[in-house]
């Protein structure tokens, strides 16, 4: 039996599981030596891959490697390594050397439906920045996933599983692209869907993510980061930005109505009541607001109580922020 821990043995690793419906790909380094022995993907007992693969869909894992393979197939995901072959001892990456690289840019140009690809561990996170990205004819996002391999004990396997969701997200186009905007009052987060801007969190707000697969920036949470940071420069006085109005009927009659409340300017609760077609409703009018998920775009800064006192802005009684955005808006 050949033994794969042998420093000076050239490994080979294995051909690509993909098909024209794979959606995502699974990024790995290379084969470990219980995997090339058994000459199948993840082969190790202890390595954690099959039971997260599984386990993400609530599904039992199967002891034949082919109907593991089916299932990845099932499912619309790819898996391949970045290395075609190397020298290592044992199975860790950091004892790799002479490594040749997989034609993993060539897979995915002739594979458009994935747009997709999840890192297994840093090593191949790394190679895929340094050496793959670089060569794509198209946009690709990529998220780095905690390694399965028995070595990384960083973080217990609980949450690992509950990082490797994201495939499932991505693969119920449960998607969030995600930009960063650097402001004096400290980071706007923005996030966005294919096409609108769905969140914005304020500095002091905490970031909500729920059941998404959260990537870095598109070009639609991009353009949002680089207005919203002109906007705090004193720059800008409108946003051109594209999003949808959210919420209950009432809900978008009052963010609908807010968009008109120029640049500068104050409203207070039940003007914007009014304005929402309901005069009494000042109360309604407070509970839409600390609903919206839009601040700035929909600039509930901008109202106030009665003598343009602050009363209440993100659920916060009294929250500086909201003064400190009129002050920017008056000058």
């Amino acid at each position: 039996m050949t033994n794969f821990d042998k420093e000076d043995l050239i490994l080979r690793s294995f051909e690509p599981i993909v098909d024209n419906e794979s959606k995502v790909l699974i990024l790995g380094t290379m084969p470990g030596a219980e995997s090339l022995r058994q000459q199948q993907y993840y082969a190790h007992p202890r390595n954690l891959f099959w039971s997260f693969i599984y386990g993400i869909f609530g599904e039992k894992i199967e002891s034949d490697y082919n109907k593991k393979v089916a299932f990845l197939k099932e499912k619309n995901i790819a898996l391949w390594d970045v290395y075609k072959s190397c020298r290592r001892k044992g199975s860790l990456d950091s004892n790799i050397s002479d490594e040749v690289p997989n034609d993993v840019a060539g897979l995915l140009n002739t594979h458009p439906d994935i747009k997709y690809v999840f890192c297994n561990g840093g090593t191949s996170e790394e190679h895929l920045i340094k050496h793959i990205l670089p060569n794509i004819e198209r946009e690709i996002f990529y998220m780095r996933l905690p390694s399965t391999s028995p070595a990384n004990a960083s973080i217990s396997a609980e949450q690992k599983m509950h990082m490797w969701f994201a495939i499932r997200h991505t693969l119920e186009n449960r998607i969030r692209y995600k930009s960063v905007a650097r402001t004096e009052l400290g980071d706007v987060v923005i996030l966005s869907d294919d096409s609108f801007v769905t969140d914005i969190f304020l500095p002091g707000s905490e970031p909500q993510y729920g059941n998404f697969a959260v990537f870095s920036g598109n070009k639609v949470s991009e353009r949002a980061r680089i207005q919203i940071e002109e906007y705090f420069k004193g720059n800008i006085r409108a946003f051109d930005i594209p999003f949808e109005v959210q919420g209950t009927p009432f809900e978008k009659k009052v963010y609908k109505a807010l968009l008109n409340v120029p640049y500068g300017t104050t409203i207070t609760y039940q003007e914007l009541a009014e304005m929402a077609g309901n005069r009494n409703a000042a109360r309604a009018v407070g509970q839409a607001l600390r609903k919206n998920r839009l601040p700035l775009i929909i600039p509930c800064h901008r109202v106030t109580g009665s003598g343009g006192r602050n009363i209440g802005f993100m659920g916060v009684r009294g929250n500086p922020l909201q003064n400190t955005l009129l002050a920017l808006e008056s000058s």
